[in-house]
């Protein structure tokens, strides 16, 4: 058992970091200012329309209304819907539905004129008049194609607005000290709508909407810390990866779609089109479809209908002062709180970076990590005179346990001397802690439990010996969340081989793990997982794929916690955000992909419809298989 800090060391240490605390305004009001510079942000010919048709969204069009318009041609609006509001039983399905009607007789008219292109309803007059006076039978076929429903967003994009208020001053700030424009302090206003807890379905996070690969690097995105969720050390990361777009792509506009497409995209797009105007016009390549093509022209109208609520004298949030000390050590979270004298929810408010499992008790706060409090604790003796129960020499560990026929939750807690509460939220099981065979339990532990991780029968993913050791449980340690998910894709080491005294094993890829996550895990280079693997430098890895892993630097156990967290993060922060609350069946047709049919189709997650589709190649769909996808709800 390692002993905690002593009373005097904490005591000292935090008495020399109080007097060096650095108070300032973390956030400040907003001002003012005149529309995106123009030589910076020029609005094109090209999408002048396009930039009308957002400020309407953002400023016109209520969230009860659908606008359905060709999805090119933003101008060619046939039609708007007045949706039911939420609060309505059935709402959501009857919305579905009336949208769907509309967009069929819209496609109906369109068919008529193709045929016939002299219209004879005075409908179809007026669909035929957004259409040029030469238009060919071709054009109103492609046009039927084309129909897209968009929501309003005005009373969103007027809270996100109201919100920006907390922070805006201050990420100016930011990006007047990375020698940016400060215009880009808007760009949340299309991400997120300045919304902190904003997640998307595919696992962007936070204000700025990082992907997980796309912010570790700039952040710390582990089980413990996200920093995706705090707006202002996010905002540092978005000013790096904008500045670092615009020295690849040379322009705003470039730099701004890469924000969304990614900069190697835009790296491609950009060589054979060779200029903004003309990737918009003609580019249509992978995955830039209308998000992509629309996003500079979204940033625009953003920017141009926050500035006119600002100058509207409409009344937003005022900023907060906080007082920041680096913990000198391991800290619980709920025993910081009592000593404070504040609350769980106020210490979340002041550090959104700090994920679940710190104030579930299962991990503790990290020591070194730069904890936000209260401006009232200026000066205050409370934090020299801390206590060292609230300290710890080192993290909570991970443990888990594989469960096995004939074992319950209460049996498995009571086995590892855990209350069965502590083992329902460390695992997110539900309120009847239902678990089945062959899942993988985090078992709550204390930072100065010893033990290894419990040992398997001869039934396990593998048996190497190791230091004449049996090693612990193989598998993608298996995320469980409410809805009674898993992931799959075990770890497996064959043959007891051995290669240079290193240990080797093959995993099959799960959705959003990467080669630069595998390496991170495995604390080796990228390049020495492509070699292994004969993989070329700009190819990356996908779903299914088999992969060999050398365990040079690191434990097997130590690999499989990482994985299991990431994972375990995903599924957390998604159902913190979404629900499921039915199914529909998808009748698989030619030329189909699961990662089309997920990404543009559904919007679903590819490890949610692998859940529910559990024969699913992630590689090869089977022609008129069926799929049962899953319906989401924003909670």
């Amino acid at each position: 058992m390692t002993p905690a800090p002593s009373k005097t060391s904490v005591a000292s240490i935090l008495s020399a970091l109080i007097a060096a605390l650095c108070f300032s305004l973390l956030l400040g009001a907003t001002s003012a200012h005149a529309q995106a510079d123009p030589h910076k942000f020029p609005e094109y010919n090209i999408i002048s329309t396009n930039v009308a048709f957002w400020e309407k969204v953002y400023s016109t069009y209520s969230v009860n209304t659908s606008v359905i318009h060709d999805q090119y041609y933003l101008n060619r609006v046939y039609a708007t819907v007045t949706l039911l509001e939420d609060g309505f039983p059935n709402a959501r399905k009857h919305n579905r539905q009336k949208i769907k009607q509309i967009k069929d007789h819209v496609r109906s008219i369109l068919l008529k004129l193709a045929n016939n292109p002299h219209p004879q309803s005075r409908e179809a007059k007026r669909i035929a008049a957004l259409f040029p006076a030469s238009a060919k039978s071709s054009t109103y076929r492609q046009a039927a194609e084309n129909i897209r429903a968009q929501t309003g967003l005005k009373e969103m994009f007027i809270e996100g607005v109201v919100r920006s208020g907390a922070y805006m001053n201050e990420v100016k700030k930011i990006f007047d000290e990375f020698g940016l424009p400060e215009e880009l302090a808007y760009l949340p206003h299309v991400e997120s709508s300045f919304n902190p807890k904003a997640f998307s379905k595919f696992g962007a996070a936070g204000m700025w909407q990082f992907t997980h690969s796309t912010g570790k690097e700039f952040l710390t995105i582990n089980y413990i810390i996200d920093e995706r969720r705090d707006p202002l050390i996010s905002a540092r990361a978005a000013a790096k990866f904008l500045k670092r777009n615009y020295q690849q792509l040379g322009t705003w506009p470039l730099a701004l779609t890469a924000y969304n497409y990614g900069p190697a995209g835009m790296k491609r797009a950009l060589k054979q089109e060779g200029s903004y105007e003309k990737i918009f016009r003609n580019y249509k390549k992978g995955h830039f479809k209308f998000a992509s093509r629309n996003f500079y022209s979204e940033f625009l109208a953003a920017v141009k209908a926050a500035q006119k609520l600002e100058n509207s004298g409409l009344v937003v949030e005022k900023p907060f002062r906080a007082v920041t000390v680096k913990l000198p050590a391991y800290t619980r979270a709920d025993k910081l709180c009592d000593y404070l004298g504040i609350n769980t929810e106020l210490l979340r408010k002041y550090n959104p970076a700090l994920r679940d499992p710190v104030f579930k008790g299962t991990k503790y706060i990290p020591k070194g990590y730069v904890l936000k409090l209260p401006y009232r604790f200026n000066n205050s003796r409370m934090l020299t005179a801390a206590p060292p129960s609230i300290f710890s020499s080192q993290q909570k560990r991970s443990k888990f346990y594989q469960v096995r026929s004939g074992d319950s939750a209460g049996a498995i807690a009571r086995a590892h001397k855990v209350s069965l509460q502590e083992l329902i939220r460390a695992n997110n099981l539900n309120s009847k802690a239902v678990i089945r065979v062959g899942q993988n339990l985090r078992i709550p532990t204390s930072a100065t439990h010893t033990s290894s991780l419990p040992e398997v029968d001869s039934s396990s993913t593998y048996t190497v010996l190791k230091d004449n050791k049996k090693l612990p449980p193989s598998g993608l340690l298996q995320p469980v969340v409410e809805q009674d998910l898993t992931v799959a894709g075990n770890l497996k080491v064959s043959n007891q081989q051995r290669e240079r005294n290193l240990l080797v094993g093959t995993i099959e890829v799960q959705p959003d793990e990467s080669i630069g996550l595998l390496a991170d895990w495995l604390k080796v280079t990228p390049n020495s997982i492509r070699i292994n693997n004969n993989l070329s430098k700009n190819r990356g890895i996908y779903p299914g794929q088999k992969i060999k892993l050398d365990f040079i630097n690191t434990k097997i156990t130590s690999f499989e916690e990482n994985r299991f967290d990431f994972h375990q993060e995903l599924q957390e922060d998604f159902f913190n955000s979404y629900q499921v609350v039915g199914f529909t069946s998808y009748q698989v047709k030619n030329g189909d992909t699961i990662w089309e049919l997920c990404r543009t189709r559904f919007f679903v997650p590819l490890w949610l419809m692998k859940k529910y589709n559990e024969n699913l190649d992630y590689t090869r769909l089977e022609l008129s298989s069926k799929l049962r996808v899953p319906i989401l709800r924003e909670i």
